[in-house]
């Protein structure tokens, strides 16, 4: 596109014009000008539309300088070099942003980028007068001073800032941005050549635009695989190193636990900075290696589990020192663990590598084990069993299932010295695996997402087995889980099975820990509330295992306390455990609620409990948990005696 006798081709800064506006659309439509790296685009993206156009504008005030005043064609050219170096100079502010780690560092590049564009800004402004890199004149129009190559050493200024910035401070940023914003310069510095020897091609837009779309798109692609809160690359890019790396590598993963409740206990502000000095961390020490893979859980690449378990210790160190601020806010240490394992170009399947670490990672948690685990052959067993109880609970959580049962342990009354009610309990026996015990496929169950469903088929079985034996049981209690209690449709599904078996309410106690009350209170406290003004019982099991909130035990429609059985063992031990329990007890009772006491195995804590002043026991010592016609048989023989 040509105009005039000036035969300037100004094609490529209409484009340039019209593509910076869609650029700065596209910022404002994902808000993402909320966030200063996103504003500095914005900014740059707007300045080069208004350098694209009032470089239109020069070339028109250059044609037709005759028809135009000189002052308004001064006043066009001036804004064009003014906005001509506001791109350089936010890109340049940009690179510093995503460099320098320390607020030092940023504030002295920043100032050392904002006074150079003050020097240049202040020249341009004072051309007016001056005449220092351009004027117009009645006879000549458009005329070049003798700074006129003043854009082009800047813009050699700034490609050098920007690649000192960047080489200099490689180590922390990802290779991606680095090796863009490294090309960057010489994108600019390309068209700027160009323009430079064919003066009459209108360039400079363009050269400032594709570079900053370049960029724009880098970075952004790049932000789809980054997670903002870390800073660190997300577990989609960590699936696509492990499968394309063609060397043996180890995967370690590290998770905190507890985070739910450090979240909790914390500001938001102070919590993302938590987790922003983390990620810093793991940058550090694994740089281009570090991922953010779940809410509490970071992974990272290393070259061999010497390295990994050298690093883990570092991280580890960090956590503690970490700790000891935190507490000066909350009295929450971070519960953290880890785990690593070795993989290579033929063995690299994400999934099956995560599934390892997650047993691992248990069996930490399980132990208390706070030096990094390594994948071994006991691993290795221990997940194939995993896998095999899967299978078998997934086959056997059926109604009618033979393999998986509810047992019953009857709880006696000492005010009506006999067995009131029983409490059930799951079994899985006689499996190909021979009899599992309830920790181990309860916990298979929590990790492989079945507990809901134990959960339910238990209840039903219970609910069957009380239907069936109407003449002798009154209520069974049963234990229900967070998830179960979580669950928007407890209350439905409870009073629908209820019914199904043509049971009453009443025949139902529900158990329940507090932990369950951890993370959705609300939630829980309305299925219970629901459920009470039905008919349901409910009682609050293991009191005294570390979690004891005594606002949940008088705020909800709990009729009876479990106490756990180390509150017996620790009336054994001396007097003021007798004198803790006693005032405990009184407490409660004071308050309208039952005593159950769990875990009774001798004839002296019989005694104790009971000059305590109990409402019902339950251990070995009355009864250890019995089949479904064991059960039955043993209740036939007490209501018998009973009669007699």
């Amino acid at each position: 596109m040509e105009f005039g006798a000036s035969g300037y081709y100004i094609l490529g800064e209409v484009i340039t014009a019209s593509m910076s506006i869609l650029l700065c659309i596209n910022i404002l439509l994902t808000f993402s000008a909320y966030d200063k790296r996103q504003r500095l685009f914005l900014y740059a993206g707007i300045s080069t539309f208004f350098a694209a156009a009032f470089d239109i504008g020069t070339v028109f005030c250059e044609t037709y300088y005759q028809q135009l005043p000189l002052g308004f064609s001064t006043l066009i050219s001036t804004l064009f070099f003014i906005f001509l170096m506001f791109t350089p100079f936010a890109m340049s502010d940009y690179v510093i942003d995503i460099a320098y780690t320390l607020r030092k560092n940023k504030k002295l590049g920043y100032s050392i980028n904002g006074i150079v564009y003050a020097i240049y800004l202040l020249i341009v402004l004072i051309n007016i007068s001056t005449g220092w890199i351009f004027k117009y004149t009645p006879d000549k129009g458009y005329i070049r001073g003798p700074l006129k190559y003043l854009t082009y050493t800047l813009t050699a200024f700034y490609s050098i800032f920007i690649l000192f910035t960047m080489f200099k401070n490689r180590k922390f940023i990802a290779r991606r941005i680095f090796w863009v914003f490294v090309a960057y310069p010489f994108i600019s510095i390309i068209f700027v050549v160009l323009q430079f020897f064919r003066p009459e091609m209108i360039m400079t837009g363009v050269a400032s635009f594709s570079a900053v779309l370049f960029a724009y798109l880098t970075v952004q692609s790049y932000l789809i695989e980054v997670d903002m809160s870390t800073g660190l690359m997300t577990e989609s890019k960590l699936k696509k190193r492990i499968a394309i790396q063609k060397l043996e590598g180890v995967l370690y993963v590290f998770s905190i636990e507890n985070i739910n409740m450090i979240q909790s206990s914390m500001d938001v502000s102070d919590f993302n900075r938590f987790f922003l000095s983390l990620g810093g961390v793991f940058n550090i020490h694994f740089p281009h290696n570090a991922y953010h893979i779940t809410t509490n859980r970071f992974a990272a690449l290393a070259r061999n589990v010497g390295d990994a378990a050298e690093k883990a210790e570092i991280i580890q160190n960090y956590i503690t020192d970490l700790t000891s601020d935190i507490n000066s806010i909350m009295p929450i240490p971070v519960e953290s663990y880890s785990a690593a394992i070795e993989f290579s170009h033929d063995d690299n399947d994400y999934d099956s590598l995560m599934d390892l670490v997650n047993n691992m990672l248990l069996k930490a948690k399980s132990k208390q084990l706070r030096k990094m685990q390594i994948c071994d052959e006991s691993v290795m067993v221990d997940r194939e069993r995993k896998h095999y109880i899967y299978r078998i609970l997934k086959r056997e959580l059926e109604l009618d299932s033979e393999q998986f049962q509810v047992w019953y342990q009857p709880i006696y009354s000492l005010e009506k010295r006999h067995f009131t009610y029983m409490e059930a309990l799951s079994r899985l026996i006689n499996t190909e695996l021979g009899d599992i015990s309830p920790t181990e496929f309860v916990y298979v169950a929590e990790n492989r997402g079945l507990i809901e469903r134990l959960g339910f088929v238990a209840f039903e079985k219970v609910c069957k087995f009380i239907a069936e034996n109407r003449d002798l049981i009154d209520a069974v209690s049963i234990n229900f889980s967070v998830y179960q209690m979580t669950n928007q449709n407890l209350v439905e599904n409870v009073l629908t099975t209820l019914e199904s078996f043509h049971l009453k309410p009443e025949n139902i106690i529900m158990e329940i820990t507090e932990s369950i009350f951890i993370e959705n209170y609300d939630l829980v406290r309305d299925n219970m509330c629901q459920l009470a003004q039905a008919g349901v019982k409910f009682y609050l099991d293991d009191f005294g295992t570390g979690y004891s909130n005594l606002a949940n035990v008088v705020g909800l429609p709990f009729s009876t306390i479990k106490m756990d059985r180390s509150l017996v063992l620790m009336m054994e031990e001396n007097d003021r455990g007798v004198n803790l329990f006693s005032n405990l007890v009184s407490t409660f009772k004071d308050a309208g609620l039952k005593i159950l006491v769990e875990g009774v195995e001798t004839n002296n804590q019989n005694n104790l409990v009971e000059n305590i002043g109990v409402d019902y026991i339950q251990g070995f010592l009355y009864s250890r948990p019995l089949d479904p016609s064991t059960c039955v048989d043993v209740l036939r023989k007490d209501r018998a005696a009973i009669k007699n």
